[in-house]
């Protein structure tokens, strides 16, 4: 992959514009794409196995997951692990990832412009971007919690 994956512990950057769109396999088989999503609060997670920071953000995730999908809120991982799924799979095993994991394409990291791991993404129930948050630490953590929170109170 080209993107140069620099470590960064608590870049927030605002975010605004409609999301890309894609459609992509899950680690299940499933179909998976954006636009299938739309009324929903989606968290995009764009991260990797070797990863330190991403491996400390996925428990938070989970708990996201868990604390909001009620109020129609989704994550989903976009692994940018290359080579085979099996280490994928077996990662997500070992996390007990709950939320769908697809296998993202350079493509679609570069229409996101990701240039860095983790970069998470909001997105509204209308499809735009409204957070861009690069790398993982307790003020992310605080401001993740804070902006899952908001969106999902905000009326469609």
């Amino acid at each position: 992959m080209a993107l140069a994956f620099l470590p960064q512990c608590g870049k927030k950057v605002k975010e605004s514009g409609s999301a890309p769109d894609f459609t992509l396999k899950t680690l299940e088989g499933q179909d998976i794409s954006l636009n299938s999503l739309k009324g929903k609060v989606v968290v995009l997670d764009f991260w990797a196995t070797w990863c330190a920071p991403c491996r400390e953000a996925i428990p938070h995730l989970v708990d996201l997951h868990k604390n909001y999908r009620e109020k129609g809120f989704e994550v989903i991982g976009m692994s940018l692990d290359k080579g085979e799924t099996d280490v994928v799979r077996r990662f997500v095993k070992s996390m007990e990832i709950p939320y769908p994991i697809a296998l993202a394409p350079e493509e679609v990291a570069r229409s996101y412009s990701v240039t860095a791991l983790p970069t998470t993404f909001f997105i509204d129930k209308d499809g735009k971007i409204r957070e861009k948050m690069i790398g993982f630490n307790s003020k992310i953590a605080k401001q993740m919690s804070e902006k899952a929170a908001e969106l999902t109170s905000e009326k469609p």
